[in-house]
């Protein structure tokens, strides 16, 4: 019996997703696919059709360094950690002069746009 070795190349983005159940899992999702043109974490529920997102090196219920396989179904939200480029060093903030809040409430305001 012979052993190959399988290598898959890694896109790995850190994300933080929030589930039904109200638990947190940080960890890292892979983007690379071979059958599809994945660039974003979105792209993971908007051009795939597998049920499934495989989360690793996660951090869920104390416990770290878990490979998980979420049921999308079972997701709230997903917040990425990172952008593509680590290498590029995010520009800093423009200043902005403080702007006073309107004193409406924010559906007033979003009625208004």
């Amino acid at each position: 019996m012979s052993v190959g070795v399988i290598s898959r190349k890694i896109n790995a983005r850190t994300v933080t997703i929030k589930l039904i159940d109200g638990s947190l899992v940080l960890g890292k999702v892979n983007l690379h696919r071979s059958d599809a043109d994945i660039q974003r974490v979105s792209d993971l529920f908007t051009k795939i059709d597998d049920p499934f997102v495989v989360v690793f090196d996660a951090t869920a219920e104390s416990k770290t360094g878990r490979v998980l396989i979420l049921n999308k179904r079972n997701i709230v939200w997903i917040a990425p950690e990172d952008g593509p480029n680590k290498e590029e060093k995010p520009q800093p903030p423009e200043k902005e002069e403080a702007k006073e809040l309107p004193s409406s409430s924010l559906l007033d305001r979003l009625r208004s746009t």
